[in-house]
């Protein structure tokens, strides 16, 4: 269940896509960016929906997101066309890219290339912050 993905409020699967985009030493790869149902761990542990409404219901329902819900909307306020992408470093155990949207959030997305799959980019967390890390590399396509 965990792998289920979660459909943009439009009906597409996809939130968006990242062209190949480069940071100094290295490539990052194109693909959809996706959203799971996901799981939470606990603190800063998890991804996808599950995750991100345990660690930021708060900050949804304040922006008018009430529920489970209203995750994909809420994820679907931040990753839009245009959204902003940084590469901060190779500190996480896998790629991973911040996109940002100024007045609306920051969802960090990790790519991901499960066998038998297209690769993708996957919704790890979404929450109200707009501090950017990094070097911009690219934009929400």
């Amino acid at each position: 269940m965990s792998m289920t993905p979660i459909l943009h409020p439009s009906g597409a699967l996809a939130f968006g896509r990242l062209l190949e985009m480069r940071a100094p030493g290295i490539i990052l790869p194109a693909g959809e960016i996706r959203l799971f149902h996901g799981r939470h761990n606990g603190p800063n542990r998890g991804f996808g929906a599950e995750h991100i409404w345990a660690e930021h219901e708060r900050e949804m329902v304040a922006a008018g997101f009430l529920d489970f819900d209203g995750v994909a909307g809420y994820v679907a306020t931040i990753i839009r066309e245009g959204t902003p992408v940084f590469f901060g470093d190779h500190s996480w155990r896998s790629l991973r890219v911040m996109a940002v949207r100024s007045r609306t959030g920051t969802a960090i997305v990790e790519h991901r290339a499960p066998r038998g799959e297209d690769a993708h980019w996957s919704v790890i967390t979404a929450f109200s912050g707009t501090k950017t890390h990094g070097t911009r590399v690219g934009t929400v396509r």
